[in-house]
């Protein structure tokens, strides 16, 4: 037994310390845990917004009977379109589907899509992250950009989609491409802004697109209408297309012509 308060206060000095080092060392084990180089900026844009990419499928239906061919030779015709499209062919009429991506910018239900992927549309269905399928109007379309605005019924809130500023694009950033190739929902790419300004031909779009962001994050048929992303969680553009035959050139859609075509459905 230690009589001297001394050493009593020595003792105490000591189980102080070791209580001190044993809650630092808890500490800086979690602070580590919080802090894992796996969460990347990318993921962090990822986990926040690829809830609002959402996977457009679209039907059209064509009524073959209105060709002017078709009185002549409408039964052959007709037997010919009954084998080649089977279901989706039905007394002269043929059901075509596509499939093709969009984001979500409000809770209002306002989402931005590319305009070849909806405006030959009869029908256009939303299908959001979490499988629930909506039907959607068209709100506003500007072939001259290839964009297109839908409108759908949110049956919960959204996170309200913040837009970067165009003129602050840096050649050579990171940025995410989220959007649904082949299907393939909230499918996530990275790469750089490799050129802006760019033009940009292509049977989709049916004439020249011009002043679009060039990166080389990969775009695949589906990722049309997606979202690009910088890692501070900001929508760049939408995806438009990848040359074909090219590795790693893809095109997208300044966000600032979304803002403009938005002031004309208000």
């Amino acid at each position: 037994m230690l009589q001297n308060p001394s050493e009593r206060k020595a003792v105490n000095r000591i189980w102080c310390y070791s209580l001190i080092g044993m809650f630092l060392a808890v500490s800086l084990g979690s602070s580590c845990a919080l802090t894992s180089s796996r969460r990347t900026p990318v993921v962090n844009v990822v986990r926040g917004f690829a809830p609002s990419v959402v996977n457009i499928q679209t039907e059209q239906v064509l009524d073959l009977r209105l060709h002017p061919d078709w009185g002549r030779y409408g039964e052959e015709l007709d037997a010919f379109f009954r084998d080649y499209f089977g279901n989706y062919y039905s007394g002269g009429t043929v059901t075509l589907q596509s499939l093709g991506s969009g984001v979500i910018l409000n809770s209002s239900g306002i989402i931005v899509t590319n305009a070849h992927v909806v405006q030959r549309a009869t029908s256009i269905y939303v299908v959001l992250s979490d499988g629930t399928t909506l039907e959607s109007e068209l709100a506003g379309l500007s072939t001259e950009d290839d964009l297109a605005i839908i409108r759908v019924r949110l049956p919960h809130p959204v996170r309200e989609m913040n837009y970067a500023a165009i003129e602050d694009v840096m050649i050579g950033e990171t940025v995410i491409a989220i959007g649904n190739p082949l299907g393939l929902e909230n499918s996530v790419t990275t790469g750089v802004i490799s050129g802006i300004d760019r033009s940009f031909s292509s049977p989709q779009c049916g004439y020249e697109c011009s002043g679009l962001l060039q990166t080389d994050a990969s775009i695949n048929p589906g990722n049309s209408g997606g979202a690009l992303f910088n890692l501070d969680g900001e929508l760049l553009g939408i995806n438009l297309a990848v040359v074909q035959g090219a590795q790693n050139i893809g095109f997208a859609i300044p966000v600032s012509r979304v803002q403009r075509l938005l002031k004309t459905i208000r």
